[in-house]
C-alpha cells in the first residue's frame, strides 16, 4: 500500500515536519561547503556560554565529529567567532602558531579550517558552519568568503524558523 505525500505529511505533526526539513536543508548545505571548499568535512556547531556542541555533520573524511560532540569553547578554532565575528580561513594550521596549539588540532588531526559564524536573524550568534581537512587546502576562490557567510545566514534562518516560543 502507497501512501500519498500528502495522506504521509497528515501523520506527522508540524514540529516533526520542521525538523525533518531542517535535517535535510543543512545537511544538503554541508554537502554543498564540502564541495565549494574541497574540503572532506562539513559541519553546523551551536555555541553556549562555554561549550561547542555538534548540531549537524556531514563526515565522509570519518574525523570522528559526530552530532551531539561537545568540546569546551575556547579550545576550538570556531570560538574565533567570539571576538571577530568575520570568516575565517587557515589553509596550513600546522604553520600557523596561533591556532596549531589548540587541543581541537590535535584531536582531530586538522590542518585546513573555513568557517563563518552563524547569526540569528535578531542579531544573535547562535554558532559556526565550518569545514575542516586534514589535508592543507588552497582557499583562491574570492568569492568563497561571502558564499560561506551567505550559507551560514541561511542556516541561521532556517534554525530560527524552528526555534520554539520558549527558546526565543
Amino acid at each position: 500500500m502507497v501512501i500519498s505525500v500528502t495522506a504521509a505529511q497528515s501523520l506527522l505533526s508540524a514540529d516533526e515536519r520542521a525538523a525533518i526539513a531542517e535535517i535535510e536543508a543543512t545537511t544538503s548545505i554541508l554537502q554543498l561547503v564540502t564541495r565549494l571548499t574541497g574540503m572532506r568535512f562539513a559541519g553546523i556547531a551551536k555555541f553556549t556560554d562555554q561549550q561547542w556542541v555538534v548540531c549537524s555533520a556531514y563526515d565522509p573524511l570519518q574525523m570522528g565529529i559526530h552530532v551531539d560532540d561537545v568540546l569546551d569553547l575556547e579550545t576550538t578554532l570556531c570560538s574565533e567567532f567570539c571576538i571577530n565575528p568575520q570568516t575565517l580561513f587557515i589553509p596550513q594550521i600546522s604553520q600557523n602558531g596561533r591556532f596549531a596549539a589548540r587541543p581541537v588540532v590535535k584531536q582531530y588531526a586538522i590542518e585546513s579550517y573555513a568557517g563563518a559564524p552563524i547569526f540569528l536573524p535578531d542579531g544573535r550568534l547562535f554558532g559556526a558552519l565550518c569545514a575542516l581537512d586534514s589535508r592543507a587546502m588552497l582557499f583562491d576562490d574570492p568569492n568563497l568568503p561571502e558564499t560561506l557567510s551567505l550559507f551560514a545566514r541561511l542556516i541561521g534562518c532556517i534554525f530560527f524558523a524552528n526555534l520554539t516560543t520558549t527558546d526565543q
